[in-house]
């Protein structure tokens, strides 16, 4: 896989990035559309780095040193955490759409249950 993408320009740079899936962890939490440690988000970086929230952690409770950093395969790059084996989803949607920047995913109580 590739993710190399014309979107590289205008990119959110790294630092950025990170407080900004931090902010999104939030807003997702106090809207109950994640419960416990369920859903990711992850985001392109220039290059084709993903930095993704890691695995086993509150998507309402997370800091910008909390997220991994992956390549296309999905390996690891950077990160005192694990990955989340749920990122291969991700990876899939990125390659599939070179046009995308990001992927949000939750487990909304209410919908799960349904």
């Amino acid at each position: 896989m590739s993710f190399g993408s014309p979107l590289d320009e205008g990119q959110l740079d790294e630092a950025r990035a990170r407080e900004l899936i931090c902010e999104i962890g939030r807003r997702l939490w106090q809207r109950q559309y994640v419960e416990g440690n369920a859903g990711n988000i992850s985001y392109r970086l220039a290059g084709g780095r993903i930095l993704a929230t890691p695995t086993m952690i509150s998507k309402g409770f997370m800091a910008p040193e909390d997220m991994v950093v992956l390549d296309a395969e999905g390996n690891q790059l950077a990160g005192h955490r694990g990955k989340t084996s749920e990122i291969l989803v991700h990876l899939k949607i990125l390659a599939a759409r070179p046009d995308l920047r990001s992927v949000v995913h939750c487990h909304p109580p209410h919908a799960t249950a349904f």
